[in-house]
């Protein structure tokens, strides 16, 4: 189904945002979180996405940072968020992989090796929280 349809070509967060709610089919919903023009909306959608290949899709392709975010939040698989914490090239995205990680090997060469502070920090702090 095309978005259009589905949602309409009302420009109106609220509106948009109410038939989220409504979805309960996994292809529409990521056919929204790969095709709405609107990131608030995008966001939404990858919300009630618990596909890990799909918000890793999210996480490299998307154009703005906060969608990236949400997929990372929604992100289960280990193996991705150690690689995306070790090398997505914005830091958000890396913090947001980072606050989901609980080995505390990986949070420790972070903590040592990392050249973004913010990232070194909130490493440092997370690895410090699970010991």
């Amino acid at each position: 189904m095309k978005i259009t349809r589905l949602l309409g070509d009302s420009s109106d967060f609220r509106e948009k945002s109410k038939k989220i709610d409504g979805i309960s089919d996994l292809d529409m919903l990521k056919d929204i979180a790969l095709n709405e023009s609107d990131y608030r909306i995008r966001i939404k959608a990858v919300r009630y996405i618990s596909d890990d290949d799909f918000l890793r899709q999210v996480i490299y392709d998307d154009p703005n940072r906060n969608v990236k975010v949400a997929a990372v939040d929604n992100l289960t698989n280990h193996q991705y968020l150690k690689v995306i914490a070790l090398n997505h090239q914005n830091c958000h995205v890396r913090i947001a992989a980072i606050k989901k990680i609980d080995d505390a090997s990986l949070l420790s060469d972070i903590a040592k090796n990392e050249s973004n502070r913010s990232v070194k920090k909130i490493a440092f702090e997370k690895m410090k929280k699970i010991m």
